[in-house]
């Protein structure tokens, strides 16, 4: 909803260290999409494929840019899908990384855990 709202913001008047940075904010917003990506990968019961996740990232970044064409003092560009498509990535894969990482310390560890062959 956020990605949403700001895409839809007319004629926005930022700062220019901001647009300095304009690929920089959209890898980090597509992050914060990528990783809520991965959350819901990790705790599913039956996920779905990576690339299927990571293209449903695509598709809203695709859908995302062409929303803009619409928008008084947007524009689209491929720039700016490539920065998401990093972004989901990114964050993806950050995801994953941290909640397996987490899950690996919450096993139970120590005599009680092993389990005889």
């Amino acid at each position: 909803m956020v990605l949403f709202l700001l895409s839809a913001w007319q004629n926005p008047t930022l700062p220019a260290w901001v647009t300095s940075y304009d690929k920089l904010a959209h890898a980090g917003l597509y992050g914060v999409l990528g990783m809520a990506l991965g959350y819901g990968r990790h705790h599913d019961v039956s996920p779905p494929p990576h690339f299927v996740l990571l293209a449903v990232g695509a598709i809203y970044g695709a859908t995302d840019e062409w929303h803009q064409a619409f928008v008084y003092g947007r524009t689209p560009g491929w720039g700016d899908w490539t920065a998401d498509m990093v972004g989901v990535t990114l964050g993806y894969v950050a995801a994953l990384f941290i909640l397996s990482r987490v899950a690996g310390l919450a096993t139970p560890t120590g005599p009680s855990a092993h389990v005889p062959d």
